[in-house]
């Protein structure tokens, strides 16, 4: 059975509320669902003359464009023009002060100027984003002070207060405040509260870093990771989780979407006449990988010993436990997300003593340890899906840094005289 996945969902801000965008598949096309405030309903379809009332929320569905949509790419896209409809009317909304609000309001003042961003803000962009700015906000509020006035603001002051920062702060965080504060000044500037910019020429501090610090796996650590799934009460799905994620570097989404059809396990070279199995990353059933094109990737020998344990003759490697029931007794295929198995199994990692990773990290581990091997740059991008090996260079530069060629001198020439 074709899997119809689900989109994910999204979030829309409006002025009365959060309002929540899903996805559901209605006989022979998909249908988008928005959930939400009934106030927030009507002022995202001032068209529409109903709303089910769905618990303390209403819900409105409808088709997301007037021809049917089949495919989730797709679904996706005109979401997205949806959102970007919903958000200039937004901010067309903000950028309307009514005439009380421009009697009453005056930004003279660093402190004014945070209240009243902050409230538009809080409209615009997720909660825990909002958060987040209020505080880094409070980080300058600290060292400049609520009553720095924005007409005498200098970039001394400004300079003067991040070194205080530095004695407190990393420089990625200091960074990240600073970066908010200069999208609150040139809002300040764009809305005439400022008539100069006074952090124009302060650049980002230096972030030192070491590069070998990105968290990965090294294929003992990997083998513990493996026999902790083997312990999961979801063995069938925790064990290819970890072993196809490390050893055959395929993104997450690319991960939770294989097929036990798109493995060739019983395939032999046609020469040595040795086992040669592969795995195609391809299209299907609507989805299509990051780089929408198909990549075939050699499945090392651990690998395909782990996934002839499992074999099945079809349906997605990755599965759930149980199978949920459509209403009248047909199976309903949803995409399957395994991250509670994943918190799992790092939270068995960890009891013994291995190392905690986010679980993109599986595909760090799969690029480092092959070219920590030797293996060609080259090959390693085309596995990983990449157009060329820039991105292999720029994440994993650290591993590639030292050619003892360096030590290679050509025998200078002797000149006959």
């Amino acid at each position: 059975m074709a899997r119809h996945t689900t989109m994910p969902p999204r979030k829309q801000s409006t002025p009365h509320g959060d309002v929540i965008l899903t996805s559901y598949w209605k006989r022979d096309h998909y249908m988008l669902r928005a959930c939400g405030p009934m106030q927030a309903l009507r002022w995202m379809f001032p068209k529409a003359h109903q709303a089910e009332i769905h618990g303390n929320n209403s819900r409105h569905a409808f088709e997301p464009s007037p021809k049917k949509i089949t495919v989730e790419r797709e679904l996706r896209s005109v979401c997205s023009q949806w959102q970007g409809h919903w958000e200039q009317r937004l901010q067309d909304a903000l950028d309307a002060p009514s005439q009380s609000e421009a009697v009453t309001i005056q930004v003279r003042t660093l402190g004014d100027l945070c209240d009243q961003r902050l409230a538009q803000r809080k409209l615009e962009i997720e909660l825990a984003t909002w958060r987040k700015e209020k505080h880094y906000l409070q980080h300058w509020l600290t060292e400049l002070g609520k009553q720095a006035q924005l007409h005498t603001l200098t970039e001394q002051q400004i300079r003067q207060a991040r070194e205080h920062l530095s004695k407190r702060l990393k420089p990625g965080t200091i960074n990240c405040s600073m970066a908010v504060l200069k999208g609150y000044l040139d809002w300040a500037r764009k809305k005439g509260h400022m008539s100069h910019i006074p952090h124009e020429d302060i650049r980002e501090l230096k972030n030192v870093r070491d590069p070998t610090a990105m968290r990965w796996w090294t294929l003992d650590e990997m083998e513990l990771a493996l026999r902790c799934a083997e312990q999961d009460k979801q063995q069938a799905t925790a064990v290819p989780l970890i072993a196809v994620g490390c050893l055959l570097g395929l993104r997450y989404e690319e991960n939770i979407m294989l097929r036990w059809q798109d493995l060739e396990l019983d395939r032999h070279d046609s020469k040595t006449g040795l086992p040669a199995p592969v795995a195609h990353i391809v299209p299907h059933d609507g989805w299509v990988p990051k780089d929408q094109e198909a990549r075939t990737i050699p499945i090392p020998a651990r690998l395909h010993a782990i996934l002839l344990r499992f074999r099945q003759s079809e349906g997605f490697v990755l599965r759930a436990h149980q199978t949920r029931q459509k209403h009248g007794g047909t199976v309903r295929t949803y995409r399957y997300d395994p991250r509670s198995v994943w918190r799992r199994i790092m939270k068995a990692v960890a009891a013994v003593g291995g190392r905690v990773i986010h679980i993109n990290g599986m595909r760090h581990s799969f690029a480092s340890n092959l070219l920590n091997a030797g293996v060609s740059d080259v090959k390693v991008a085309k596995w990983l899906g990449h157009a060329d090996t820039k991105m292999v260079h720029l994440h994993y530069g650290h591993l590639l840094g030292y050619d003892d060629c360096i030590n290679q001198k050509a025998t200078p020439a002797v000149s006959a005289n």
